[in-house]
């Protein structure tokens, strides 16, 4: 990987090898990744759910505005639609920004780790899971 260490890590913990150290960092690297890809999940559903919102207001406008309500049409129409919810970016700008400063650096990491470190088997990662339940 390109990036320097900002500590000395132990070389290999007393009474392990290298083989269950390498098994331990692919277990670490799967829960790190699956939990970054779960937070962009979450990033993904927020936008769907706000789109949602977006078209369900511009109906409410609409039945405002025909029901002779065009002060109340008006004020959801300024007030929610046009606002932003977070004050200068909308949400497809936070998930692009999270995707290009936050998540690429975890798509290197799933590329990058392995190489260096060295490819696990999946008996290794097995072994690795069996014990983290027998010996926690």
């Amino acid at each position: 990987m390109a990036c320097e260490p900002v500590y000395e890590p132990p070389i290999c913990p007393a009474g392990s090898d290298r083989a269950e150290l390498r098994a331990e960092i692919a277990l670490k690297l799967a829960e790190v990744l699956q939990t970054v890809r779960e937070a962009r999940a979450y990033l993904l559903a927020v936008r769907r759910l706000i789109e949602h919102s977006d078209d369900a207001l511009e109906d409410l406008v609409g039945l405002l505005a025909a029901d002779g309500r065009r002060d109340l049409a008006a004020c959801v129409q300024v007030e929610v639609i046009e606002e932003n919810f977070v004050a200068e970016r909308w949400v497809t700008r936070l998930i692009e920004e999270f995707d290009r400063n936050y998540y690429a650096a975890f798509q290197r990491m799933e590329e990058n780790i392995p190489a260096e470190v060295g490819h696990v088997s999946g008996d290794e990662v097995l072994d690795a899971v069996v014990r983290s339940v027998i010996d926690p």
